[in-house]
């Protein structure tokens, strides 16, 4: 399968270089951002073709599908201009910014008869995996309530900075936990109560974004989970999960980097990792194999447009019961 990614920043370049070099089945064709030089460097360091033209990438015969890392605010219109040219599309988390503009995209991909894959790559971290295998083979018994933690060292930089084009906090931090709730306790997220603020940082008070908040849900069936999201994290990026069962509980992820250790008088110490490249690098990986093993097999994504659509429905449901101060119901 012939790849393009459109988009250079740092997760572009990560899925550039896993499809060159580490996914059997693909071939990365080009490679494409709106900077140039940037766009040059890449494809030269990588020995393929490279564009500042996302519509020149579209219509590149050798390009059989598009792997979307430019600003969540612009997905949309890239993931339904390649649905209309039938380009397969991998599309980085979230899918849009709006729920409206997701319709558009499941709509379009579902016109076109392409396949659609999100970006949401904890389901393909080891960890996860294995929680979720643990589940369905009922060693907890039935799932009853989720927990998730989500610690990013520091505030994002920026057109991220700006909640009105990435979604902020809930969307763009918290959707991963939204995605792998849902997954995990394989039930739906029925309604969601807030609390939250811009506890740490002025600047993210300034952009109307919050930087500390807690997340309850309700799921169907009565379970029940909560998140805490945060943009401070002094010890390194943490991320963490749960799922309590009628039988057991599966324990997810861990903020140690296990790789370094400081023994002394006073016991052992472990670093944080220290940013989501390397907690998470295998994951996209495999997430990267999984989608062209869908597209060469004719499968269906793990993570479909579906899932991308109602990880936007519960961050804008967030954002409706922090401004409300109230609980707000999904659907």
């Amino acid at each position: 399968m012939g790849i393009a990614v459109i988009g250079l920043g740092r997760i572009g370049k990560v899925h550039a270089e896993i499809y060159r070099y580490r996914v059997e089945g693909a071939k990365l064709v080009a490679v494409v951002d709106i900077k140039e030089d940037l766009a040059r460097m890449m494809g030269e360091k990588l020995g393929v073709k490279w564009y500042v033209d996302y519509e020149k990438a579209l219509k590149d015969p050798e390009v059989d599908a598009v792997v979307i890392c430019t600003p969540s605010y612009i997905h949309a219109e890239m993931v339904v201009r390649a649905a209309e040219e039938d380009k397969h599309i991998f599309c980085e988390k979230p899918l849009t910014v709006e729920a409206e503009d997701a319709r558009k995209c499941v709509r379009a991909v579902e016109k076109a008869g392409v396949k659609l894959q999100v970006g949401y790559m904890r389901r393909f971290d080891y960890a996860y995996r294995r929680a979720k295998e643990k589940i369905e083979k009922g060693e907890i018994g039935e799932p009853l309530v989720f927990m998730g933690v989500s610690r990013d060292p520091a505030p994002p930089p920026g057109w991220v900075a700006d909640p009105k084009l990435s979604g902020g906090l809930f969307l763009d931090l918290m959707s991963h936990d939204f995605d792998a709730a849902r997954w995990l306790m394989g039930a739906e997220v029925e309604e969601v109560y807030v609390l939250a603020g811009a506890l740490v940082y002025e600047q993210v008070r300034a952009m109307d974004d919050v930087d500390t908040a807690a997340v309850l849900m309700k799921f169907s069936g009565g379970k029940i989970g909560f998140v805490q999201g945060s943009r401070r994290s002094t010890f390194g990026y943490d991320i963490r999960a749960e799922v309590l069962g009628s039988e057991g509980c599966v324990f997810v992820g861990s903020s140690l980097d296990s790789t370094f250790a400081l023994g002394t008088v006073r016991g052992v110490t472990f670093d944080g990792h220290p940013w989501f490249q390397r907690r998470f690098y295998d994951a996209y990986v495999e997430e990267d194999r999984h989608f062209v093993k869908v597209l060469l097999e004719d499968g269906e994504p793990l993570v479909k447009g579906v899932d991308g659509l109602r990880a936007v429905e519960i961050a804008e449901a967030c954002w409706r019961s922090y401004r409300e101060g109230r609980p707000v119901k999904l659907g």
